[in-house]
């Protein structure tokens, strides 16, 4: 199993991944998994997002705004992935484009992942008033989360933007950041579920768990997550091929 099995992807998908750790891993792992099964895939963000590390990364085509979709027409091909940039404005780190500008491509049986989020190489987040930037387009939306953040301080050193998910759930800033943290958080109308378009899916990523006790905790929040309204919470280790530790829907 794949990353593209577990959540139950399929031809004409558009998933914009939101949140903290796993991202980049989880965009550039369903394009490659999309190509390989024969799809025309692509990857492009909203916001900035870095080149993968230990996952191959698709033709990269550059291109403005306006010729979007224009490049988008002309590139996309059965059983092969392209990634779509602005600009790479320093080694490695590249923009995108409006969510607007990619909500307006046309639909087909390409499958589009997007980076939608941005969350400065913290495992755990809120969004911010400005944040996330979803594509009205998105038929699925994944909410990520980096395991490692378990047990430490909720603070800028493990967290992006302590604060806001302190104002979520309660919880001082300093406290552990434990699974009801995680949980109230990505329940929350502000929280995970923000920016969410109507009728989409919404689904989870616990990302690389590295101890038993990230397993079992994993375990508990995914299915709080799914009572609670995701259609789907994988666990995994977004960067390495078929590192799938769970699924639960």
């Amino acid at each position: 199993m794949d990353l593209f099995e577990a959540f139950g992807f399929g031809p004409g998908v558009i998933v914009a991944a939101v949140g903290a750790g796993g991202k980049t891993s989880l965009v550039f792992s369903l394009a490659n998994e999309a190509a390989a099964r024969g799809f025309a895939a692509a990857v492009t963000t909203t916001v900035r997002f870095t080149r993968p590390r230990g996952i191959a990364m698709p033709r990269c085509i550059e291109t403005t705004a306006e010729g979007l979709a224009t490049a988008f027409a002309r590139e996309m091909r059965p059983g092969e992935a392209r990634t779509f940039i602005s600009a790479e404005v320093e080694a490695g780190r590249m923009t995108g484009f409006p969510a607007e500008v990619v909500s307006k491509l046309p639909p087909g049986d390409y499958v589009l992942a997007i980076e939608a989020d941005g969350s400065a190489h913290r495992p755990f987040k809120a969004p911010a008033a400005h944040e996330p930037a979803i594509p009205a387009s998105a038929t699925d939306v994944v909410v990520c989360v980096g395991l490692s953040v378990l047990g430490h301080p909720l603070s800028d050193h493990w967290v992006h933007r302590p604060g806001l998910v302190s104002d979520l759930t309660k919880v001082a800033t300093g406290a552990p950041v434990t699974a009801d943290v995680i949980v109230e958080t990505l329940l929350h109308a502000e929280g995970g579920r923000k920016c969410v378009p109507e009728g989409a899916r919404l689904h989870a990523l616990l990302n690389r768990p590295l101890t038993p006790e990230h397993h079992a905790v994993a375990n508990h929040i995914a299915a709080r997550l799914v009572y609670g309204g995701y259609n789907t919470a994988v666990i995994a280790t977004a960067h390495e091929a078929g590192a799938i530790h769970g699924v639960v829907r």
